[in-house]
C-alpha cells in the first residue's frame, strides 16, 4: 500500500515537467555554463586589459622620472595630464587616477618619495589597472635598489639569499580541500529544491485541489499516506542534489582536465574561485551517496511537517521559503571552519553535520566517530519529524483548515 501511494505522489509531481526539468536539468546545465563559462570569459576579459593600453589621469605627469615613465608604458598604461585625478576617477572618466608632487624627485634622492594612487573600490577594471601601476612601481623602486646596491659594492644576490620552496603534501582526494564546502552546498540547496515542489503538491496542493478528501475516506492507514508522501519527497530531492553533485564533478574534471587546460594558461586562480578539483574515489562516493541520503531523508520529513500546515500552494511556498535560509547559513560557517575547534558535538547538530561530514569526507580526513555520530542523529532527527508530521496529519484541526 505504502508503494502504491508513493507511486501516486511520483506520477502526480512528473506530470508537472516544467518542474521536473527545472529541478533536473537545470544543474546539469547551469554548473557546466558557470564552472566553465566564467573562467574563460574573465580570462579573457584579464588577457584583454593587461595587454589594451590604458589610459591613466595624472596630476604633475612632467615630475614622473623617465625611468619609471618607461616603467609604466611597459605595463600598457599612457599617461595623461590632468588637474583633478580623484575628481575624474570619481565620475568614471578615468580608471585610475595617479598624483606625483612637484618634489618629487628631491624626495626620490632622499629616499622618502611618494606617490597617490586613485581607484574605486569594488571596480574590478580598476583594480587591475592599479596592479599594473603597482607592478611598474615596484620595479622602478627594486631598480633603484640593486643600482644603489651595486654602487655602495654589495652584491645584489643578497636580495634572494633565501629561497622559500613550497611542497602540497595533501592527498589526491583532498587536493580540492579549499573549495570542499561546494559539495554541501549544493546537496542542501538542490535537495531543496527538488523536494518542496513534491511535498507541497502532496499536501498543500491535495487541499487546495479537494483531492484529500477522498484519499483520507479510503481504507489507507494515515501513517502509511505520511510514509509515502516522505518517501516520494525524499526521492526527488536526493535525485535533483545527485544531478548536482555528478555535474559539478564532471565539471571540476574537465575545467582542470587537458581540454581546457590551453584556455585556462595563466588563469588558474581564476578556474579555483569556481570550483577547485575535487578527486571522488569510490570510498568517498560511497560515502557523500549514504550522507545525501539521510540529509534527503530529513529535509523530506521537515517539508511535510512544515507544508502540511499550509491552506494553499503559495502559502506552503511561503512557509518553506525561510528554510532556505536555515539550511544555508550552516554552508557560510564551513568556510571559515579551519579557523574553529569544531568538537565531535558539532555533528549532532542537524544539517550542520552532515555539511561538516562531508567537508571531511572531501578533504579525506573523514573520521569514523565522526560518521557515526552525524549518521545516528540524522536518523534520529528524520524519525522525529516523520513522527510530528503523522501526529499533525491525525489532527483534523490541521488536515481540514480553512
Amino acid at each position: 500500500m505504502i508503494w502504491h501511494l508513493t507511486s501516486k505522489e511520483i506520477l502526480s509531481t512528473l506530470r508537472d515537467t516544467r518542474a521536473v526539468l527545472a529541478n533536473l536539468l537545470i544543474p546539469l546545465i547551469v554548473l557546466p555554463l558557470v564552472m566553465l563559462g566564467m573562467p574563460l570569459l574573465l580570462g579573457g576579459l584579464f588577457a584583454r586589459e593587461v595587454s589594451n593600453v590604458t589610459e591613466v589621469a595624472v596630476s604633475g605627469v612632467d615630475n614622473v622620472p623617465d625611468a619609471l615613465r618607461d616603467r609604466l608604458q611597459a605595463e600598457a598604461l599612457e599617461l595623461i595630464s590632468s588637474d583633478n585625478p580623484s575628481e575624474q576617477v570619481q565620475n568614471d572618466e578615468f580608471t585610475l587616477g595617479l598624483s606625483v608632487p612637484e618634489n618629487f624627485q628631491d624626495a626620490l634622492a632622499s629616499n622618502q618619495a611618494s606617490l597617490t594612487l586613485f581607484r574605486k573600490g569594488g571596480n574590478l577594471r580598476s583594480d587591475l589597472t592599479a596592479g599594473k601601476v603597482r607592478s611598474a612601481v615596484s620595479q622602478f623602486r627594486d631598480a633603484r635598489v640593486q643600482q644603489a646596491m651595486r654602487e655602495a659594492g654589495v652584491d645584489v644576490a643578497v636580495l634572494e639569499a633565501i629561497t622559500l620552496s613550497e611542497q602540497n603534501v595533501s592527498s589526491e582526494t583532498a587536493a580540492g580541500g579549499s573549495v570542499a564546502w561546494i559539495v554541501p552546498f549544493l546537496l542542501v540547496v538542490w535537495t531543496l529544491s527538488g523536494g518542496q515542489m513534491t511535498a507541497i503538491d502532496a499536501t498543500a496542493g491535495e487541499k487546495e485541489r479537494g483531492s484529500l478528501e477522498s484519499i483520507l475516506v479510503a481504507p489507507v492507514r494515515r501513517r502509511d499516506l505520511v510514509t509515502a508522501k516522505f518517501l516520494a519527497t525524499a526521492l526527488f530531492g536526493l535525485s535533483s542534489a545527485l544531478m548536482a553533485i555528478v555535474s559539478y564533478a564532471f565539471s571540476s574534471r574537465l575545467l582542470f582536465g587537458g581540454l581546457l587546460s590551453r584556455f585556462l594558461a595563466g588563469n588558474e586562480e581564476i578556474a579555483e574561485v569556481f570550483g577547485g578539483q575535487v578527486t571522488f574515489t569510490f570510498s568517498t562516493l560511497g560515502l557523500l551517496i549514504v550522507t545525501s541520503v539521510l540529509v534527503a531523508m530529513l529535509v523530506a520529513a521537515l517539508l511535510i511537517a512544515v507544508a502540511m500546515f499550509a491552506r494553499s500552494y503559495k502559502e506552503a511556498q511561503s512557509y518553506i521559503a525561510p528554510l532556505g535560509l536555515v539550511m544555508i547559513l550552516p554552508v557560510i560557517g564551513l568556510q571559515v571552519a579551519d579557523f574553529l575547534d569544531l568538537g565531535l558535538s558539532f555533528y549532532a547538530v542537524p544539517l550542520l553535520n552532515a555539511m561538516l561530514f562531508m567537508t571531511d569526507v572531501v578533504q579525506g580526513s573523514a573520521e569514523l566517530t565522526a560518521g557515526a555520530i552525524t549518521w545516528g542523529s540524522s536518523l534520529v532527527y528524520c524519525v522525529i519529524m516523520l513522527a510530528i508530521a503523522n501526529y499533525n496529519f491525525n489532527r483534523e484541526a490541521v488536515i481540514f483548515r480553512t
